[in-house]
């Protein structure tokens, strides 16, 4: 049913302007201009370019008011900016922006607190302030705002090149001509933070046990003691007053007893009791739902992800074999039959969805979406030996569904690859393309298939409302649902998403999950955001959390940011709504695949092991528990290797329920340490250099080389940008050189590096061809040459069409060791003379085969 919100803001809030008006006269445009973080470490809706040069602090600001810090390290110049970007502003209108700014021995050439255009074209603002300032100094500049292509703004506090330090506090900006103040848009999020309102609670809205058929209303907003004595929570059920209660600070319950079992409308609203008026009113449709029993004396819980609910042998070639199991939870269960041989008669039959497994099916198993409660199975026609296994466990999800590689060399990500690989641990596709004649299969197979809707930027709520009510996901047949892409903590327009899924009327009641970015932070908004997209489509939303994670040089710092990334935000789901986890996602980025997009930035670190990192934390951390969903965004973006090992790992944690890592059964290591400074950071160190003349190998920097034309995902500032040059002289070749070690005689590894033009990256030219530098491997290794190969990036279309990036090479050689140690080469033997090529990450690695 289409919910509708009806709120009335307090005319108090801006009594002294025109009704008309988007902007009060001098009201703050931008979101959190005092820079507020309580309980957090930078203040939220600013986003910082470089957190080890940007810093904040929560009291050293005028009158003890948050400040953001920019400091140079001693003695050296840098870079960083903060911004918060998605203004919406008028072009010839007049603004003014303010400042309280703090210096000490501050010097740039470029800096200052300012409005930018879409794209950073032009700047205005204060630029100015003292080298070092006597204490805290207010600055501001009135300005005729520039033209943006799209409309769109931001504010920036930034120093380029800058040494010493300077603080900044109190950001404001101000609309002041009269066509500013009526057609400026302040952010949602401003007149949210101040507005009463009740988040649906507990239970989930069509989850009510017939039971205990009570729930709870969270109240948020400008709670004062005389909003609290003035209003009244009101309940309306299926068109007549229900139930009147005092408003309650936190926690308002609604007692539904006597109701009967079933969907029914019911309106929550805050009443100013003297005026009689709706200050909110919200409309939900509820279940109240007679939930079964469940008995779990019988389950085994294998980790966070997996719980065994029936495990019993088979007898041989019996007519028919009973039992019954408890899904503890509406989701997913694993079904298998394990024997050492298959019967030619075996069928496994669900009570409710009829054969589920035959003698034909892969693996004998098979995965169900099925109710919570009591089910029953039948076994015919076992062989000796085998047995039952029921194991209820979390979704295991992949984007995208049979979409190839750029670097064709992977070979195909096609239906057959998924059967042999994806399909042993997946039980949801996102997006990509299945072929029509195998969607028949796919079915047969009980897994769901999403469709991707963009819903980034939207107008308004009616703007996504209507794209969602167009979608292939909400219409085509093929499709069970579809995922929202996306949204982010950190943006003002999230409001719009969350009256959107309420306002939606999903005729279809198909799949709703919501991509989510970065952690919860503003109390009330983003509460009532989660809660909305839990309990979308029928309770059945799903909150799943881009949990894209780069690699780290060593091991201890890669533990340490899981922590912060992954663990802490799970930590924030929870506080910020109860149980969070058991509806949400932790999905996990696996793309490694350098030039396309690779969170594999250090080669030093084996991307195998650091992906096992993270599954085993989500399948053992008690803040998993209950977890509904994980798996992957970004498999197109791996390489073969990566993409197999990946589905490895959630065969192991999410199928078998395993608690130990899966590297240690192959001996992989974080940092494998066969070769070392493998990108040049500490310039020629570690490498045998035989340069034929002077200046013919030298270590060397290009900024952006290993974000921009590489793609390094997510790494700090300056990975990727330094290298070894070559410079290609007149007869003999310059090499370089180094003793790969610690190997095992007869496995087999990868060596990768990637190489580009210099003058590529100087003149930003567009010019892909294969470069001249080789490898070539020493007595202890033989080259597997049918499995290697140079992947030469020629693309030049749509965000890469003219991008002023060097074009490199990705060299990839496989080999088997045949020694514990040998000598790996690299030469500019090939490349014309008077080339200058550049080599960098050199990655050497166990290979999964």
């Amino acid at each position: 049913m289409k919910q509708k919100r009806c709120v009335i803001f307090l005319a108090a809030l801006f009594c002294a302007w025109s009704l008309t008006a988007a902007v009060a006269p001098g009201q703050n445009i931008l979101v959190n201009g005092d820079f507020e973080a309580e309980q957090m470490d930078f203040p939220p809706f600013w986003t910082a370019t470089n957190r080890d040069i940007a810093g904040y602090e929560s009291t050293i600001g005028p009158q003890s008011t948050g400040a953001v810090i920019l400091k140079a390290p001693e003695g050296e110049k840098v870079s960083v900016s903060i911004r918060q970007l998605g203004l919406s502003l008028v072009a010839g209108e007049t603004y003014k922006i303010s400042a309280w700014v703090k210096t000490n021995a501050f010097r740039s050439n470029h800096y200052g607190v300012i409005v930018h255009n879409s794209g950073w074209f032009s700047e205005q603002g204060v630029r100015q302030w003292p080298e070092t300032s006597d204490g805290w100094q207010r600055f501001e500049q009135t300005f005729e705002l520039k033209t943006s292509k799209d409309g769109s703004y931001g504010v920036a506090i930034f120093a380029q090149k800058f040494s010493g330090e300077v603080q900044v506090a109190g950001v404001k900006l101000e609309a002041i001509s009269e066509k500013a103040l009526t057609e400026s848009s302040i952010s949602p999020i401003l007149l949210e933070q101040t507005r009463l309102r009740l988040t649906p609670w507990t239970p989930l809205l069509n989850r009510i046990p017939l039971s205990n058929p009570k729930m709870t209303f969270h109240a948020f907003g400008r709670l004062t003691p005389a909003a609290l004595a003035e209003h009244d929570c009101v309940y309306t059920l299926d068109g007549k007053e229900w139930q009147k209660t005092a408003l309650q600070r936190t926690l308002n319950v609604l007692d539904l007893t006597g109701v009967a079992a079933g969907d029914h409308r019911l309106e929550a609203a805050i009443v100013h009791r003297a005026r009689n008026e709706k200050v909110f009113a919200l409309e939900h449709t509820i279940t109240i739902v007679d939930l079964p029993t469940v008995d779990t004396s019988g389950h085994r819980p294998l980790n966070n992800l997996v719980t065994e609910v029936l495990a019993r042998d088979l007898a041989a070639a019996a007519p028919a074999q009973r039992f019954s199991f408890d899904n503890p939870r509406e989701g997913w269960v694993y079904v298998a039959v394990q024997a050492p041989a298959v019967a030619a008669g075996l069928t496994v039959q669900l009570a409710d969805l009829g054969v589920v497994i035959t003698a034909n099916t892969d693996r004998t198993e098979a995965f169900r979406h099925l109710p919570m409660g009591r089910h029953d199975v039948t076994v015919t026609g076992a062989a000796a030996g085998g047995k039952l296994i029921v194991r209820a466990i979390a979704e295991i999800f992949n984007y995208p569904a049979c979409a190839n590689s750029q670097v064709p060399q992977n070979g195909k990500y096609d239906w057959d690859f998924h059967v042999k690989h994806i399909f042993p641990a997946v039980t949801t596709l996102n997006g990509g393309s299945v072929p029509d004649e195998h969607l028949p299969e796919l079915k047969q197979r009980g897994l769901l298939w999403l469709a991707n809707l963009g819903t980034t930027n939207p107008k308004d709520a009616a703007d996504l409302v209507e794209r969602l009510e167009k979608s292939a996901g909400m219409n085509q047949p093929k499709y069970d649902g579809l995922t929202c892409d996306e949204q982010f903590f950190g943006r003002a327009n999230l409001v719009y998403y969350t009256d959107a899924l309420r306002q939606y009327a999903n005729p279809k009641n198909r799949l709703i999950y919501t991509w989510i970015v970065g952690k919860p932070s503003i109390v009330g908004i983003h509460n009532d955001f989660i809660s909305a997209a839990l309990n979308v489509s029928h309770s059945r939303g799903r909150l799943i959390f881009e949990a894209y994670c780069h690699s780290r040089p060593d091991e201890k710092d890669a533990r340490d940011y899981l922590q912060n990334r992954v663990v802490d935000t799970m930590n924030k789901f929870n506080e910020y709504f109860p149980n969070a986890a058991a509806g949400s996602g932790m999905l996990f980025g696996n793309f490694n695949q350098i030039p396309i997009i690779s969170l594999d930035v250090n080669p030093e670190v084996d991307y195998k092991y650091y992906l096992d990192m993270q599954l085993n934390l989500v399948a053992n951390h008690p803040s998993f528990k209950n977890l509904a969903t994980t798996g992957y965004w970004g498999s197109y973006y791996d390489d073969e290797e990566l993409y197999r090992w990946s589905f490895q790992l959630l065969r192991h944690y999410c199928v078998e329920g395993n608690t130990s890592m899966l590297s240690e059964k192959y001996g992989y290591k974080y940092n494998p340490g066969h070769l070392r400074n493998c990108d040049f950071q500490n310039g020629l160190d570690g490498w045998e250099v035989a340069a034929v003349a002077d200046e013919a190998v030298k270590p060397a920097s290009f900024s952006g080389y290993g974000k921009g034309a590489q793609r390094r995902w997510g790494a700090a500032s300056a990975v990727g940008d330094t290298f070894c040059l070559f410079t290609r002289q007149d007869g003999k070749p310059s090499v370089i050189s180094q003793t790969a070690t610690g190997l095992t005689p007869g496995k087999v590894y990868t060596l990768q590096f990637v190489t580009a033009d210099y003058q590529d990256m100087l003149n930003k030219r567009f010019n892909p061809r294969q470069h001249g530098i080789t490898a070539t491997l020493g007595a202890g290794a033989e080259l597997i040459p049918e499995k290697s190969y140079v992947f030469v990036d020629k693309r030049n279309t749509g965000k890469k069409k003219d991008d002023g990036k060097a074009r490199v090479n990705l060299h990839h050689l496989r080999f088997r060791a045949t020694a514990e140690s040998f000598t790996v080469t690299f030469s500019d033997v090939d490349a014309d003379p008077g080339e200058e090529l550049a080599l960098n990450y050199i990655m050497m690695k166990p290979y999964f085969e």
